[in-house]
């Protein structure tokens, strides 16, 4: 019975002791710190069939640089030394097809018109001018475009075109030779070329776009030709130098420089929206 007393009392005084200072277990809980954030991607595929039109001021290089400024000078213009205008306008369409399936190059077949004058920078005078030349330029081409990144929104490209032009225009002259002025109209001609470029697309969406850039353009690079008119009133290009000498004639490059802007419609682009899972602590 004593024994029995004795146990009884230290068990009682160890189950109040244990309570504590339990043992480890050797089980611990850890909160769950793992957060999912879902992001969302989009595949654009390229534009099947791009159409662009933009608007461009022209300035001329060579001899559609005219001297003293873009001044008209009769003497010159008789004398075949330049085309006797500088600057102008003009507006072009250009087609672009896709060449492979990727997008980088593309065909492209344009469509365009300049109208180069030599009161381009006379438009807010008061006076008008006695003495001037006007030229219109009536152009087709085709070519090829690489476009660097053809699926993203901002797309770089650079392209190459053959170029033909009919060029016509009208001058008015204050001849020595006559008392007053005199009038003729260039007749039209048709000359070969190139034209190189460089610039920018922006996509503002699926079906529209933005586009800037910078072109050269070399009008008659071929068939060059010089003739003398049986009507007094009329005359030709004349940019071939001939021997002898003709009024009006002489080695004339039909080249210029172009700043463009404009705008692009696309067609045949389609887009797939991805979500990706991604685990986040």
């Amino acid at each position: 019975m004593k024994n029995y007393l004795k146990y009884l009392l230290i068990f009682s005084l160890l189950v109040p002791l244990s309570n504590l200072y339990p043992q480890d277990s050797g089980k611990k809980e850890f909160k769950d710190t793992v957060r999912t954030e879902y992001l969302k991607a989009i595949i654009r595929s390229v534009p099947v069939l791009t159409i662009e039109v933009n608007g461009n001021y022209d300035f001329g290089l060579f001899e559609l640089s005219a001297n003293d400024n873009g001044d008209f000078s009769s003497n010159e213009f008789i004398g075949g030394d330049n085309f006797g205008v500088r600057h102008g306008f003009g507006l072009m369409t250009s087609v672009k097809f896709n060449l492979q399936e990727s997008g980088h190059f593309r065909l492209c077949i344009s469509g365009g018109y300049s109208r180069f004058s030599s009161r381009f920078n006379k438009l807010f005078t008061v006076q008008s001018e006695e003495s001037f030349a006007d030229y219109n330029v009536y152009s087709l081409g085709v070519g090829v475009e690489n476009s660097f990144t053809p699926s993203y929104k901002f797309k770089p490209v650079v392209g190459i075109s053959l170029i033909g032009s009919i060029i016509d225009g009208n001058a008015q002259l204050a001849d020595p030779s006559i008392t007053g002025l005199l009038n003729v109209d260039i007749k039209p001609a048709f000359r070969l070329g190139l034209s190189a470029y460089s610039g920018l697309e922006y996509m503002v969406n699926n079906k529209y776009g933005l586009n800037c850039g910078i072109r050269i353009v070399h009008a008659n690079l071929w068939l060059k030709d010089t003739k003398v008119s049986d009507n007094p009133g009329e005359i030709y290009l004349n940019d071939k130098r001939v021997v002898p000498r003709i009024p009006f004639s002489g080695f004339r490059q039909f080249a210029w420089g172009e700043l463009y802007a404009g705008v692009n419609i696309y067609f045949g682009i389609h887009q797939k929206e991805y979500i990706i899972k991604k685990m986040l602590r």
